[in-house]
């Protein structure tokens, strides 16, 4: 037995939530994009109604954080180029150290509330583009509502841990910008915090690619949820790395200024939209591999088996009649 499959023994099974469907179909990202597209306005519902609930990061790091490090340096002088878009002057070390102070701040206190908010949108947003992958009616405002009402807890406590984990990220990462724009070098205890930390995310990212779509698809208990989520993180590895870095790769277009308001308009409109399926069709690839396929397998082997012990209990019911014909028989 390969470890792989002592891994996959270990997982707790069950029926998903959705309807009868083959289990080893092919093609779901092609499914994804199918699903995406044959549904464009109600992705764009569901996106403006994800919107509502991304309004303290659109506000807070979009539209406050520029503004207020474009006015805390706005009496400084500068000239020159530092490479990062300020100047060699007397005022240089100075600026450098209240953008990065400004933007430390922001991510220290308002990053992990965000994301909580932001948390309870996704629930609703994911109930609905569940449906939709099945292939199941949806009514956008009644299953959003829906979504929020059955998972809200689950993914508050997932995307807490996350905020949490990217906090401590973003100061460290924050840090070793402002100590190699403003001293040339930073320590050694600063870069392995900043290692660590972006580790930590990244491993916190994989685990919640296969455990935000498995905790809307079942109704295990939180700790089995937990542990399958894990299992199947080990197990499907290598394409969740390949998913969590194609969804990751087109956020690097926020450092390009014009390309990054086009950005900002595609997430807002239906960009969520095409994230949330992709990784809905993801989860669905590794619970049907996985859990769904060994659920029929084991329901099956327990169908054979009685039938067996049936066939069994028959068979010596039939010799013990052969045996003594009179046996039950009223006198």
């Amino acid at each position: 037995m390969s470890k792989l499959t002592q891994l996959a023994s270990k997982m707790t099974l069950g029926k998903d939530l959705g309807p009868e469907r083959d289990y080893s179909e092919r093609g779901r990202i092609r499914k994804s994009f199918s699903v995406f597209g044959s549904n464009l306005r109600r992705m764009l519902a569901i996106n403006l109604l994800l919107d509502l609930f991304a309004l303290p990061f659109i506000v807070m790091f979009i539209i406050l954080m520029p503004m207020y490090e474009q006015s805390q340096i706005a009496g400084l002088s500068f000239s020159g180029f530092l490479g990062i878009g300020y100047g060699l002057a007397d005022d240089t070390v100075a600026g450098i150290n209240i953008i990065y102070g400004i933007r430390s701040d922001f991510f220290l206190y308002f990053f992990t509330p965000s994301l909580m908010i932001f948390s309870i949108g996704l629930s609703g947003a994911y109930h609905c583009i569940r449906n939709l992958y099945w292939g199941v009616d949806v009514k956008i405002i009644k299953h959003f509502l829906r979504g929020i009402k059955l998972h809200w807890w689950k993914f508050l406590i997932a995307f807490t841990f996350l905020g949490l984990a990217g906090t401590n990220a973003a100061c460290a990462t924050i840090e070793l910008m402002r100590l190699m724009g403003t001293v040339g070098s930073a320590g050694a205890g600063i870069w392995v915090w900043c290692i660590l930390s972006l580790l930590l995310v990244l491993l916190t990212m994989l685990f919640l690619a296969v455990y935000i779509p498995m905790s809307i698809s079942y109704k295990f208990k939180y700790g089995e949820t937990i542990k399958n989520s894990v299992l199947a993180t080990m197990i499907m590895i290598f394409f969740d790395v390949v998913l969590t870095i194609l969804l990751v790769a087109p956020w690097f277009l926020m450092m390009v200024n014009i390309l990054k308001y086009i950005f900002y308009f595609f997430m807002i409109t239906i960009g969520a939209g095409l994230y949330i399926t992709l990784n809905v069709g993801f989860g669905n690839f590794c619970n049907d591999l996985l859990i769904n396929a060994m659920y029929e397998y084991e329901q099956e082997q327990i169908a054979k088996e009685a039938l067996a012990q049936k066939k069994q209990q028959l068979k010596a019911a039939s010799k013990a009649q052969r045996v003594n014909p009179k046996k039950g028989k009223k006198r």
